[in-house]
C-alpha cells in the first residue's frame, strides 16, 4: 500500500484544516488516475494508459477494457486481480 500526497475529488492537492498537505493511502487514487490517462501522457512511461476513451468511442467490450486495465496497472506495478474488489468497473455490453 502506498502512502502519498492525496488529491481531492477535482484532482487538486488535499489540505487539512491547518493548511497542511494530507498524506494517506493513495493506491485507489493512483488506479483512478491510470484509468483516465492515455498512452503518451506520462513522459516517464509513454506506454502507460489504457486509452479507455478510444474503447468507448469504438464501443469496446468489457473483456477488452479489463485487459487494457490489467496491462496499464501492471506497468505501474499493480495487480488488477488483487485490486478487483475495490475497483468498480462498469462496462457496457457486459
Amino acid at each position: 500500500m502506498a502512502n502519498d500526497i492525496l488529491l481531492d475529488e477535482n484532482d487538486d492537492l488535499l489540505f487539512d484544516s491547518n493548511g497542511e498537505l494530507v498524506i494517506g493511502e493513495s493506491e485507489l487514487q493512483e488506479v483512478g488516475i491510470i484509468a483516465r490517462i492515455n498512452k503518451g501522457e506520462v513522459k516517464s512511461d509513454p506506454l502507460l494508459g489504457p486509452n479507455l476513451i478510444e474503447l468507448i468511442n469504438a464501443n469496446g467490450g468489457a473483456a477488452e477494457v479489463k485487459q487494457r486495465m490489467k496491462i496499464a496497472l501492471a506497468r505501474d506495478g499493480k495487480n488488477f486481480e488483487a485490486l478487483r474488489e475495490m475497483i468498480n468497473l462498469k462496462v457496457r455490453n457486459e
